[in-house]
């Protein structure tokens, strides 16, 4: 890591699956202080905490409290910051989008992308897909052909129609943008293993969203308990 001016600290590595981390975090002054004392008089290739190893930490953690690990911290942070993101849901998702994309796809829409952020959070990244290229091509065609359509139903002056293909477009338009937003992430892994599925399924009954879009029959079979929580329960 380097240390940067102000308490700052700028991390990068390698990590699970080779996936590069590589940021710019403000920390406390004491930590600021700590980490450079550790960096002391080390090569760059050297381990910064050279002096304990990852059980040893876990097992002073379950001194604290059992079951206590370094991955419950990691799990808690990304709950938490979905909570906290899907809580503003009727700020983020204006009656407009919710016209336009249609009021399920709007919210589904912004449930993928605050997973996005607690992806990003828990460095869940992926390579694009090898033919991401090709599936985007083939959007932008069945967008191209119903903005035609679009054309020519406004030719015709029937409002009913227009309005309806206009909302079939904008929709269409929304997809391809979550769609590019989320390439390069890897949604599966922080839905899976480090969200409270609780989260997610009180979302769903909040805003009358199908529980079977962010969940599919596995993991509805695999989060069977999570499903009597209230729509108001909070992480």
């Amino acid at each position: 890591f380097d240390r940067l001016e102000g308490n700052q600290i700028e991390l990068k590595f390698l990590g699970k699956d080779s996936i590069e981390f590589h940021q710019t975090v403000d920390v406390l002054p004491k930590v600021h202080k700590l980490l450079a004392s550790f960096c002391l008089k080390k090569a760059p290739s050297a381990d910064i905490f050279d002096l304990i190893k990852p059980g040893d930490l876990n097992d002073y953690f379950k001194d604290v409290m059992d079951g206590l690990t370094a991955k419950v911290f990691r799990t808690y942070n990304a709950s938490v910051t979905l909570d906290r993101l899907l809580s503003e849901t009727d700020a983020r998702v204006s009656d407009k989008q919710r016209r336009d994309e249609g009021r399920e796809g709007a919210l589904n829409n912004f449930y993928a992308v605050a997973n996005k952020e607690v992806a990003e959070l828990c460095n869940h990244q992926r390579a694009a897909p090898k033919n991401f290229d090709e599936q985007v091509a083939r959007i932008d065609e069945r967008i191209k052909k119903v903005q035609e359509e679009y054309v020519e139903i406004k030719k015709k002056g029937d409002k009913h129609r227009i309005e309806k293909k206009a909302e079939q477009l904008e929709k269409m338009e929304a997809e391809k943008r979550t769609k590019i937003e989320l390439k390069c992430v890897s949604l599966g892994t922080s839905r899976i293993n480090y969200n409270d599925p609780r989260i997610t399924v009180a979302w769903c009954k909040t805003h009358d969203v199908v529980i079977t879009k962010p969940f599919n029959k596995s993991l509805l079979s695999k989060f069977t308990w999570a499903m009597s929580c209230k729509p108001d329960w909070r992480f």
